[in-house]
């Protein structure tokens, strides 16, 4: 698990994080590879290291579902993992989105750093 101390700029930082923790669910990887090439002048090192730990999360959910494309077992790990994955993300989503509402440390189950 990779934590992260909360220390935003402003409450546009912060809503910012929101904003790309509440997309994360609809588009998966997308909204946090926005965020990590935004210029780090707009953004703090908090909000940059968030999006990056999602990123990495994401791509690695990403990655273990490329088990699906196998073509039996694909199949049938596909009903079995492919709901669990998305279960997954959304519970770490809303964790991390109660740890920015509380201003706590946020934790994002990272094992491998892609970017």
């Amino acid at each position: 698990m990779k934590s992260i101390s909360p220390a935003f700029k402003d409450d546009t930082d912060k809503l910012i994080s929101l904003a790309m923790l509440i997309c994360t669910i609809f588009f998966f990887f997308i909204p946090s590879l926005i965020i990590v090439f935004l210029p780090k002048n707009l953004i703090s090192d908090c909000t940059h290291n968030l999006a990056k730990a999602f990123f990495n999360f994401e791509i690695l959910l990403f990655l273990i579902s490329l088990i699906f494309i196998i073509p039996i077992l694909g199949q049938l790990l596909g009903f079995i993992l492919g709901p669990v994955l998305v279960i997954l993300n959304i519970v770490f989503v809303v964790i991390n989105i109660c740890a920015l509402a509380g201003n706590k440390e946020f934790k994002v189950p990272v094992l491998f750093e892609f970017i």
